[in-house]
């Protein structure tokens, strides 16, 4: 098994997803940016934002550009600090989105991505590879960008195992973000990805809105967040989650949606956590009591 210790993409931590920030029927811009703003201005040593995680479909009826915008407002505030873009996926109505993977179209995206973002992308991904025509064409266009310098790293977004296998074949990958909420989607690509040495990025670690409250998924890692404190505060169960995902997955970055600035600080201080035996057993335990354990 090949593990990566140290990635060329950014320090481990967690990854400001802004898919919430954008889409949300009751998305604030003010509010959006002000997140943004309080990942990217606190240092990574104190809980910053590792990167920024945006796309060309996260985007408003009236600007394509919003999701991308959004991300720069990052980068002025903190040059260097890596963007994850997506291509291949647009928003074309209030309801309506559509998928297109071809030549034509990544090399658009990618060159509208460059122009907002101020330089090629930190990592580019195909959004919608579950979508595709022709998912093998696609990652052969992928490829080229990267070799062109059009994008610094490339990977798949929504990649199934089977998916990921089919490919395997075509060219070397950096990159795969998947969804991955704890207790409840298996850990198959994250393993996959850690075996193959290629960078894996988990949206929805919490499991979405959709999904059980976290705190009755992970009931031991809750006991410990109602037992513990930091600096006379108490430690949220979210924060506890994230910090034993960096503990527990090398090569994984978790990526969070948050919607206020208080929960978006807690989250992203996960990676200043340190992780005791106590903790890493409890998850572990907990993750297993769902059927799905560590890989």
């Amino acid at each position: 098994m090949t593990v990566p210790v140290d990635s060329s993409f950014a320090p481990r931590g967690v990854v400001l997803g802004l898919a919430s920030l954008v889409l949300d029927a009751d998305a604030d811009p003010a509010r959006s940016r002000d997140i943004v703003r309080a990942a990217a201005e606190r240092p990574l040593n104190q809980g910053g934002a590792v990167a920024i995680d945006t796309a060309r479909a996260y985007a408003t009826v009236d600007d394509e550009t919003a999701g991308e915008r959004l991300a720069r407002e990052a980068v002025e505030l903190r040059p260097g600090i890596p963007i994850i873009t997506k291509a291949g996926h647009s928003r074309v109505g209030v309801s309506s989105w559509d998928v297109d993977g071809s030549a034509e179209r990544l090399r658009r995206d990618v060159a509208i991505s460059a122009e907002v973002l101020g330089g090629p992308p930190a990592l580019l991904l195909l959004h919608r590879a579950d979508r595709v025509d022709d998912l093998a064409a696609s990652v052969r266009v992928l490829l080229e960008l990267r070799d062109e310098g059009l994008a610094q790293r490339v990977g798949l977004s929504n990649a199934n195992l089977e998916l990921l296998e089919s490919v395997a074949g075509v060219g070397r990958l950096d990159a795969v973000q998947n969804r991955l909420g704890v207790g409840v989607d298996s850990f198959e690509e994250y393993a996959y990805c850690l075996d193959e040495g290629i960078d894996f990025f988990a949206y929805a670690p919490f499991g979405g809105p959709r999904a059980a409250p976290l705190a009755t998924r992970v009931p031991r890692v809750s006991a410990l967040a109602t037992a513990r404190t930091t600096a006379g505060e108490p430690v949220s169960v979210h924060r506890l989650v994230l910090a034993s995902m960096l503990d527990a997955l090398p090569g994984c970055w978790p990526v969070i949606g948050p919607r206020r600035v208080e929960s978006a600080l807690d989250s992203l201080a996960a990676s200043t956590l340190e992780v005791d035996d106590e903790l890493r057993e409890a998850f572990a335990a907990d993750v297993y009591s769902r059927g799905v354990p560590l890989p």
